[in-house]
């Protein structure tokens, strides 16, 4: 059981690189395709590139963390031999 929750510690700090880096590669995206952006006044779409992994990161570091320990949990009751 403490196997378990350690790897879904671990899982939960890998959450919290991964999904703030998906955020910005979409807002980079979105920055790219947006013809209002580099026009003007665009300073709201640079400041997508902070906020987006801001609010990105808690969310996905608690998904990756309770993914990760049901998915041990479920694993440990079907009493695996592989693990």
């Amino acid at each position: 059981m403490k196997a378990v929750f350690f790897k879904a510690v671990r899982m939960a700090f890998a959450g919290l690189l991964i999904g703030p880096g998906i955020a910005v590669a979409f807002v980079l995206a979105a920055i790219m395709f947006d013809p209002k952006c580099g026009v003007g006044d665009s300073g709201g779409c640079a400041m997508g590139v902070v906020t987006a992994p801001l609010a990105v990161a808690l969310p996905s570091m608690a998904l990756f963390f309770i993914v990760s320990f049901f998915w041990g949990l479920w694993k440990l009751d079907r009493n695996d031999p592989l693990e």
